[in-house]
């Protein structure tokens, strides 16, 4: 079984709107909703993934400061175990990177917007890249936060 390690961001601004971008997949033409994430590289924790994930998608530094829970997704012979933190943006001015930047990182990060909490609760499945980007956003709008030190990252 093809097993990957994924990490998901909520990004909120000093309002405690979320950050959502709108990206295109290959495997889907139609642009669609999505929290940050990505794949966790070889060398990195959890955390530093995130961080990274946070500037090559939505241009923003950040600081974590919760654990939104892990989430496992199977299907035939493929498993992704999503690890998913809420973060503070530090600053403003959250954009999608240049088309260079995108290139690079294989992204294609069409919009950026902020959401408030009530936006997001009238949000259908339909319009989310993913059913885990959609669940979790769900959840956290639910108030399903974690303190930060469930996740630790420990030597090998």
């Amino acid at each position: 079984m093809d097993t990957k390690i994924k990490v998901g961001v909520i990004i909120v601004d000093e309002d405690g709107r979320a950050l959502l971008i709108k990206e295109k997949l290959a495997k889907n033409p139609t642009p669609l909703w999505n929290i940050v994430k990505g794949s966790h590289d070889s060398g990195e924790t959890i955390f530093t993934t995130a961080i990274r994930e946070c500037k090559e998608e939505a241009s923003l530094d950040v600081t974590l400061i919760h654990s939104l829970g892990v989430y496992v997704s199977e299907e035939a012979d493929k498993r992704r175990v999503q690890f998913n933190f809420l973060a503070h943006a530090d600053g403003a001015g959250a954009r999608p990177a240049s088309a260079v930047e995108q290139e690079l990182h294989g992204e294609s990060v069409l919009e950026v917007r902020w959401f408030t909490k009530e936006e997001l609760s009238k949000m259908l499945p339909e319009e989310f890249i993913s059913l885990r980007a959609y669940e979790l956003l769900r959840d956290w709008v639910e108030g399903k936060e974690f303190p930060l030190e469930v996740c630790k990252q420990v030597d090998m």
